[in-house]
């Protein structure tokens, strides 16, 4: 491809990444030499999706379930009372650790692919 190519090329893949920000919203804007502009707006949604927020607790999940399956239920309930006895550390993951309805489903259904 020839250099003039490759910049009209360069130049309009930011035309249209403006356009979609634009898209998206904006505002106006009248500068000092008065000439009228748009800007995009920003939105949270753009910087910290829902996704975002759910990959981390379903591999929380899945780990917890995965360590459930593998020593028990008993003994890890055991495991998670000594540390809710320790210090402010192990506290904090015991708390984040306490077995709950979506891990038992879990184990349940990881112990009988495994078994």
């Amino acid at each position: 491809m020839s250099r003039n190519q490759e910049m009209f090329d360069e130049r309009y893949r930011k035309v249209l990444a403006r356009h979609r920000q634009l898209s998206r919203g904006y505002a106006t804007k009248l500068s000092k030499n008065g000439l009228v502009t748009h800007y995009p707006i920003g939105h949270v949604r753009d910087v910290l999706s829902f996704s975002v927020l759910l990959w981390p607790l379903g591999i929380l999940f899945f780990l917890k379930a995965c360590i459930v399956t593998i020593f028990g239920e008993e003994a890890y309930r055991e495991q998670v009372s000594i540390l809710a006895e320790g210090t402010m550390g192990e506290q904090i993951g015991a708390f984040f650790l306490h077995m709950d309805p979506i891990t038992g489903i879990l184990a349940q259904i990881l112990g009988l692919i495994i078994n």
